[in-house]
């Protein structure tokens, strides 16, 4: 019999990240119209408004760990809402560009510490058998977040002002605050948390990951202008492919990663993800752009993870903070290089060749997984520790009646 995933307290985890992702997801397309229409800024100033958001994620991920260990991740979930609601309801009093960026590093900083929080503790909640599968969850929220949020966003402001999107971003953002509150309390630690800011079990996959991602993130940044020079009408049909059918596959083949072991589950996603960047980059037309991004979709679905589950097992429960900080930092990084480098490439050699370069670095985090990952994992002796649903720790006594299991 299957050991017990969806309780009561894994649900609220998943639906408190639906929530943040939404809040975050409605600023998406209407940052840049603020930034161009009310500040009369241009191009350049709109970069710099969501590289900052980056920069300051990237700066506290280290950090973020740390805290979620030593203080909870109940903390650092419901610590990190409250920042980016603080910050949505500054957005209301913004009248310069300065105080705009600092408000967005804040935000920033607020949802760092929310998707650590919310990372570790689906981990926290998980048994050590299905951790891919509760990865797999979480990052259904994440895309559904990400997939609705522009839509509620834009729906806002056709229908009212910059006000109510950000009124509503905040909003959600309390709703983080108040679902925090309601997963059980975790005992705290006394020792102070010890060891570097970034754990080194989560260095290597986090490497690939990010290198494994480029594609993915080089999509999201240029299919637009793509499509535009393949002469059809719209973006937004690929979009809703790549959303649609990465929470499909998440949901249908969640427990892929357990069973298939995250090398090789991982080293298929990598697999699909060279061949529809390679496909998007050889057949330019609007045939080859929408078959390579449903590929390029079903690989990325299955290859976030199959990386994190490859970083976080036979990790200790009060290091598993740290563990996801890293990880994820690594993603970061990757999406404020990513869309430059392959913008050289695309003003030097058209899409074609950005979206094969991207392929190639597919091919390199392939490679980096089987001769570098693959071995460290098979030569490791990390010993796996029962997770349990009310602590941050070890040895904490479980107490069942927080768990409210559900039939799954």
């Amino acid at each position: 019999m299957q050991p017990l995933l969806l309780t009561r307290p894994f649900r609220l985890v998943v639906v408190t990240t639906l929530a943040s992702f939404l809040a975050f997801g409605a600023t998406l397309p209407v940052l840049p119209r603020f930034v161009v229409d009310e500040l009369e800024r241009g191009e350049i100033a709109v970069g710099a408004v969501f590289a900052i958001h980056a920069l300051a994620a990237v700066l506290v991920r280290p950090v973020v760990g740390r805290i979620g260990d030593q203080f909870g991740r109940r903390a650092l979930i419901a610590g990190g809402g409250a920042l980016t609601a603080v910050a949505m309801v500054g957005h209301l009093a913004v009248g310069s560009f300065a105080l705009l960026l600092a408000l967005r590093a804040l935000a920033g900083v607020g949802q760092a510490a929310v998707v650590v929080g919310t990372a570790t503790r689906a981990l926290d909640l998980a048994p050590s058998s299905r951790y891919g599968e509760a990865m797999s969850y979480v990052m259904v929220a994440v895309q559904l977040g990400f997939g609705l949020g522009p839509l509620v966003g834009e729906g806002l402001l056709g229908r009212g002002s910059y006000a109510a999107v950000w009124i509503a971003s905040a909003v959600g953002c309390l709703v983080v605050v108040a679902a925090a509150s309601r997963l059980p309390v975790e005992q705290r630690r006394v020792a102070i948390a010890t060891g570097p800011l970034l754990h080194p079990a989560a260095i290597v996959p986090g490497v690939i990951f990010g290198i494994g991602s480029l594609g993915f993130i080089g999509f999201l940044a240029f299919v637009p202008l793509h499509a535009d020079g393949l002469g059809l009408a719209a973006a937004a049909p690929l979009f809703l492919l790549c959303s649609g059918t990465i929470a499909l596959v998440r949901v249908v083949g969640a427990r892929l990663p357990d069973r298939l072991g995250a090398v090789t589950a991982a080293s298929l996603a990598l697999v699909l993800v060279i061949a529809g960047l390679g496909w998007m980059g050889l057949l330019l037309t609007p045939t080859g752009l929408y078959a390579g991004a449903l590929l390029l979709a079903v690989g990325t679905a299955i290859f976030a993870p199959s990386m994190a589950l490859a970083a976080a097992q036979g990790v200790a429960a009060d290091e598993r903070a740290r563990v996801m900080a890293t990880f994820t930092l690594f993603l970061d990084l990757a999406s404020a290089a990513g869309p430059a480098a392959l913008g050289i490439a695309a003003a030097n050699g058209g899409f074609g060749a950005s979206f094969l370069i991207a392929g190639g670095a597919g091919v390199v985090a392939l490679v980096l997984l089987r001769r570098w990952l693959a071995p460290a994992l098979a030569g490791t002796a990390r010993t796996e520790r029962p997770p349990d649903a009310g602590s941050v720790g070890p040895s904490a006594p479980v107490d069942p009646t927080l768990d409210g299991p559900s039939p799954a």
